[in-house]
């Protein structure tokens, strides 16, 4: 496909959009909620999103199949079966009550590429492969990419069991059962569905969720990296509860109190390490709350439980984060005469974005005029490729007012530009 004629591949994409735009609404249909959409991982309603791309996949001549992790599997044909393919992707849930294009996006976007380089003839050397993937936002089972770090050997597999879903308590083998997955035939498999053995590269295209793009008027970013991040999902801090009218302050217990100092101090240190010059970090405080059967107006609180959740592009920085929480309980503690109980630490790495891919997603962006920017971002099954040792990049499109929320408002001219800048640096890579 060297030489692939981009004007042509545009026109391809933009014939398709309404392709686009059907699943979109179908899907939405499917999985709304009172608020917003709710897909949850393993469920019904992602696997009717599946099944909505299966069926289009099929009419278009796409070789459709699941893997054994449940992700679906849409294939346009190379000339050499053999060689390694060329992947992209992105996941099938959402977060409860969220917003309908993180995700789904990615994964309608690579569906239209494969039918746009078809439409014009296109006649790859390797393999094109677009997958669903399944399980990648970690408030279902408290991680995330699991259905990618299934497909790619990474998840060990006595986690099936020990993994819980939040809301039902339920193990994510009972929720991969319920949905048709063999789990006995995925905990036998010996070696992982995609490896550096069978894909060559992996591409994501995926809404922005924060506001860049919007702010600048640019319909799309090429990322640098993926942040990592260090987080305490399960802290806590227990005091006493007291009558609040007839504790004086010197013996109270006051957790409220014990948990704002430490909030306070964590955002202190994270201006102080903005202002010396550390990039792209964040801080957020997700959860922070008393117990409503105990807590009254009239008590002093004695528990509070509360996360914690740092990102960063620098392994150091997270690393002086997790000292400097440490350090802050310690002192906080005893002086206040509460205890803290941190629970679990939960780390990523930093996932630098294949230098390489992003060159090329760049040059397409140049070649066909479409302008971009490059910054860090979040989370994303990209992060599993790229630490299972395949090369990954992604394609960020503008999304107005946020993710993770209802009010996720991706526009389809803008969905379009992403989809050319991925289907000309796939077409390039797979010729």
């Amino acid at each position: 496909m060297t030489g692939l004629d981009r004007a042509a591949l545009g026109a391809a994409v933009d014939a398709r959009l309404p392709l686009a735009a059907s699943l979109f609404d179908d899907i939405r249909r499917a999985s709304e909620d009172d608020s917003g959409v709710t897909r949850p991982a393993y469920s019904e309603e992602d696997g009717t999103a599946a099944e909505s791309v299966a069926k289009a996949a099929r009419e278009l001549d796409l070789e459709v199949a699941y893997d054994r992790a449940g992700n679906l599997i849409c294939v346009l044909p190379g000339r050499d079966r053999s060689a390694k393919a060329v992947m992209t992707g992105s996941h099938l849930d959402s977060v409860p009550k969220g917003g309908h294009f993180d995700g789904l996006a990615g994964f309608v976007a690579g569906i239209v590429a494969q039918a746009a380089l078809a439409d014009i003839g296109a006649k790859p050397e390797c393999d094109i492969v677009s997958i669903g993937i399944r399980g990648e936002e970690s408030v279902w089972f408290g991680i995330p990419f699991v259905g990618s770090r299934l497909a790619l050997g990474t998840l060990p597999h006595e986690q099936l069991d020990s993994l819980r879903r939040g809301d039902t308590g339920r193990s994510l083998a009972e929720h991969m059962a319920e949905v048709g997955i063999d789990v006995e035939a995925l905990r036998s498999e010996s070696e992982p569905a995609i490896s550096p053995a069978n894909t060559r590269a992996y591409f994501e295209l995926h809404i922005e969720q924060g506001p860049v793009l919007v702010g600048e008027g640019v319909p799309v970013a090429i990322p640098t990296v993926i942040r990592g991040n260090i987080r305490w999902p399960y802290a806590r801090c227990d005091g006493r509860y007291d009558h609040s009218g007839a504790t004086p302050r010197a013996y109270r217990q006051d957790t409220v109190l014990a948990v704002s100092e430490l909030v306070f101090a964590l955002e202190s240190f994270w201006k102080e390490q903005e202002q010396a010059g550390i990039p792209d970090t964040v801080f957020t405080v997700g959860k922070l709350f008393t117990d409503p059967v105990q807590h009254a107006m009239t008590k002093v609180p004695g528990r509070v439980d509360f996360t914690l959740n740092f990102g960063g592009t620098s392994q150091a920085f997270l690393d002086r984060c997790g000292e400097r929480v440490e350090q802050l309980v310690a002192e906080i503690g005893p002086r206040r005469r509460v205890a803290f109980s941190l629970g679990e630490c939960v780390r990523a790495a930093p996932a630098p974005l294949d230098p390489d891919l992003r060159i090329l997603l760049q040059q397409t962006s140049d070649e066909l005029a479409i302008p971009h920017r490059s910054f860090a971002t979040v989370g994303h099954d990209a992060a599993a490729f790229l630490r299972a040792g395949i090369p990954a990049a992604m394609v960020l499109v503008r999304n107005d007012r946020g993710s993770h929320n209802p009010e996720e408002a991706m526009a389809l001219d803008d969905f379009g530009e992403g989809v050319k800048v991925l289907a000309a640096a796939i077409s390039d890579l797979a010729s």
